[in-house]
């Protein structure tokens, strides 16, 4: 468990599969109207939790939980990539708050934030990165706000809606995190 002054990132437990469910069945709430729309991605969400919790060194997924209420607001996320240096991953990122109400409340900024804590005192990185639909302006707030540079637009590289989409890329490094870890 991971505590900050509005929330606490902590591990899935079973009884969380029915927000998951949940947000699930509606594409704005799960993963945004800025991804693409699977509903094959709750099954193996659910495969990998059984597996391992789905927390692990290479990936994970932790919920971002109201400190207050200890209601479960939204969660953010790690996947380490090897590009371009294979002996040398680094965290991507990514986050969401399916609780429309509970957006704009600063939950996903603190959620984010110690994440970003949380990777840089546990890994050897240099560098965490994250990317998001061009349009995604809330998510590029919450980034930018954080101190993540961007680093450049990946042209068409996210196919959402029947069209394709152009991706931001950003990234922070371990020396421009004014957060603690």
């Amino acid at each position: 468990m991971i505590t900050g002054k509005k929330v606490l990132l902590r591990q899935m437990s079973d009884k969380d599969w029915q927000s998951f469910e949940k947000w699930g069945k509606n594409r704005d709430e799960l993963w945004g109207p800025y991804q693409r729309f699977q509903l094959d991605h709750l099954p193996l969400l659910k495969e990998i939790y059984q597996k391992n919790g789905l927390l692990s060194r290479e990936n994970g997924i932790l919920l971002i939980e109201t400190i207050d209420e200890q209601h479960v607001v939204g969660f953010v996320r790690y996947s380490m990539l090897s590009v371009p240096d294979a002996d040398y991953p680094y965290p991507e990122i990514g986050f969401g708050i399916p609780e429309e109400s509970y957006r704009r409340r600063g939950y996903g900024s603190e959620g984010v934030r110690l994440l970003v804590a949380y990777l840089f005192s546990g890994y050897s990185t240099e560098r965490i990165a994250a990317f998001t639909d061009i349009d995604n302006l809330p998510a590029q707030s919450i980034m930018e706000n954080l101190g993540f540079q961007r680093e450049g637009i990946i042209r068409k590289g996210l196919f959402r809606d029947g069209s394709w989409h152009d991706v931001a890329m950003y990234a922070i490094l371990r020396d421009e995190f004014k957060g603690e870890f």
